[in-house]
């Protein structure tokens, strides 16, 4: 509970787990499977991890010259904020949350503002 505000601590995609940062980012299977998919569009295909150990590959791939790093980083950040975004639409709007779209729009922003 913040700010007066009671919500329930279930994860709202899978309802399998609490939602933590290890569940939401990538203990959940609707979560993990969009990182993976844009993994895969990125040409970057992995095993996915923990939280801590995909954000540390990220920043790793951030620091690196080659320019997918600063792709990948882009990526990782505008998922992460789009998920959080769909958490609040889903629990504060009563709205809904599709990984197609998620992933259609990470797209459409790094084609757009590249």
């Amino acid at each position: 509970q913040k700010i007066g505000i009671q919500v329930p601590q279930t994860c709202v995609f899978c309802v399998l787990g609490d939602e933590h940062f290890d569940n939401l980012f990538f203990g959940c299977p609707y979560t993990k499977n969009i990182w993976q998919r844009l993994l895969n569009w990125l040409g970057c295909p992995r095993q996915i991890r923990t939280w801590q150990e995909e954000l540390k590959w990220v920043t790793t791939c951030a620091t690196q010259k080659k320019g997918i790093g600063t792709i990948v980083s882009s990526v990782f950040g505008m998922m992460v904020y789009l998920i959080w975004r769909d958490i609040n639409k889903i629990r504060f709007q009563s709205g809904n949350s599709s990984s197609d779209r998620l992933c259609r729009e990470i797209a459409s922003h790094i084609h757009i503002k590249g």
